[in-house]
Formats: C-alpha cells, sequence, structure tokens
C-alpha cells in the first residue's frame, strides 16, 4: 500500500508541474503573438510590410524574452521620431529610423556616443569587475548593426543601474539629433 501512495503522490506530482509549465508556456505563448503584432505594427508604418515579409537580420543568441519588452518612440525636442527603443531589464535596443543618417564615422557618433559614453561605461565596467566590485559578465557591453555604413541598430546590455539607462538614452537622443539637424 506504501508504494502505490508513493506513487501516486510522485504521479501528482508530476501532474502539477506538467499543469504548472503548460499555464507558464501559454503565457509565454500569448507574450510572443503581442510583440509580434507589434513589430508588424511598427513595420507597418516603416516600410508597409508584414515582418513576414520582411528578410530577419541574422543573429547569434537567444533572443530576449518578449514579455520583459517594454517599446517606445524616441524623439526630438521637435518631435521627430529618432528612434524605436525596446527596453529589457538587460538591454537596450535602439533602432534607428531610416530616415535619420546615422553612419559609422559621424563624428557624434564616434567621438561622443561611442567613445565617451559606451566605451567609457565598458572600461569602467571592466575595472570594476577586476576589482571584485561586479561579476564578470555583468559589464556594459554594446553592439552596432550597420547596414553597409548605415548605423542601423544600437544594442547595450547590461546598463544595469536606472541612471545609467537614461544617460545612455539622453546620449543616443543627442546624437541622432545632431545628426538629424547637420543633414536639413
Amino acid at each position: 500500500m506504501t508504494e502505490e501512495s508513493d506513487r501516486a503522490k510522485e504521479l501528482a506530482a508530476v501532474k502539477e508541474y506538467i499543469e504548472r509549465r503548460l499555464e507558464e508556456l501559454r503565457t509565454e505563448i500569448s507574450s510572443l503573438e503581442k510583440l509580434k503584432k507589434f513589430i508588424d505594427d511598427e513595420l507597418a508604418k516603416v516600410s508597409f510590410k508584414k515582418a513576414a515579409e520582411v528578410k530577419p537580420v541574422e543573429r547569434i543568441g537567444k533572443p530576449p524574452p518578449p514579455e520583459l519588452a517594454k517599446a517606445r518612440v524616441l524623439r526630438s525636442k521637435t518631435g521627430e521620431v529618432l528612434a524605436r527603443i525596446i527596453t529589457l531589464p538587460n538591454e537596450l535596443r535602439f533602432i534607428i529610423e531610416p530616415g535619420i543618417n546615422l553612419t559609422r564615422d559621424a563624428k557624434p557618433f564616434q567621438s561622443f556616443l561611442v567613445r565617451k559614453v559606451l566605451e567609457a561605461m565598458n572600461k569602467s565596467d571592466l575595472e570594476r569587475v577586476d576589482r571584485g566590485l561586479i561579476p564578470p559578465g555583468h559589464e556594459l557591453t554594446y553592439e552596432i548593426i550597420y547596414d553597409g555604413d548605415r548605423v542601423k541598430e544600437i544594442i547595450v546590455k547590461n546598463f544595469r543601474e536606472e541612471y545609467r539607462l537614461r544617460e545612455i538614452i539622453n546620449a543616443v537622443r543627442w546624437t541622432l539629433e545632431t545628426v538629424a539637424a547637420s543633414s536639413r
């Protein structure tokens, strides 16, 4: 009788785990559907094409969990759309508007945003890793995705603190405003 009772408890526990996991997966699917709809809507505004019609950018690594993503528009002081921002708990993505001609060698981009902001934060974090203040792998990193010479997307990971998030967003806004103003 004890073996049957133990087996019944194990089966009940496994069943409970499966039910809980199915609910988590349903929630994740729902979030993915919402994020896909958002992307389709944004693509429609930019290119009048559905996401299925646009060739995806090949990436290395796992995509971020969509249920944690927050999307918004980065605007200039005059209201011009500069970029779309997707914010995750540990990642920030700036998708530059096609009308903003930000190139890899633009002075406000290289000298200010890359060197004075992103590289400086990365260097500071690496020093903090060396001193044992933050664990390895938690230092700020960034990736810039180009389309030819044009900057298409800026990805910043491990910004950690809210003030750094604001600093990065403000630096990107200033850079994009400067580039947009110089091309008018």
